[in-house]
């Protein structure tokens, strides 16, 4: 696991996160649902690489889902997401199956994400960049 903010990039079984330079995207990727410090450390760590990067985007791909921890949860709405809109990111794009089984709770952090950013889904990567670049600037 890596989780020197010099390095660009944090690597665990249950996450990845990386600052993507040429679309200036902090990308995190779940790999399998976790809970505690598997779920708070990577989220920590991009929200490092969101106060690192000026002006960056923030892309989730939630297509390998997520559940909550209720504590989780609530660490997430009263700590992360303020401390992210401490940062000049502006957009969260959230990467998504058509049909998804966390569907409800991704409706739930949108809405929390909704009160201090810009939130859009897609289905891939490409249209997370895509709609960055082309949509929302």
């Amino acid at each position: 696991m890596n989780s020197d903010i010099d390095k660009n990039e944090f690597d665990s079984e249950f996450s990845n996160v990386k600052y993507i330079l040429e679309s200036n995207i902090v990308f995190l990727t779940w790999k399998k649902s976790c809970c505690y410090d598997d779920y708070r450390n990577p989220t920590k760590f991009a929200l490092k690489l969101l106060k690192k990067h000026s002006n960056s985007n923030f892309v989730v791909d939630a297509r390998n889902g997520f559940e909550d921890e209720k504590g989780d949860a609530e660490w997430g709405f009263t700590f992360l997401l303020p401390a992210m809109s401490n940062t000049d990111c502006k957009n969260v794009v959230f990467i998504m199956n058509k049909v998804n089984e966390i569907e409800e709770e991704m409706d739930r952090w949108t809405k929390e994400f909704r009160k201090y950013f810009t939130v859009k889904k897609v289905k891939c990567y490409e249209d997370a960049v895509r709609l960055l670049y082309k949509e929302l600037r």
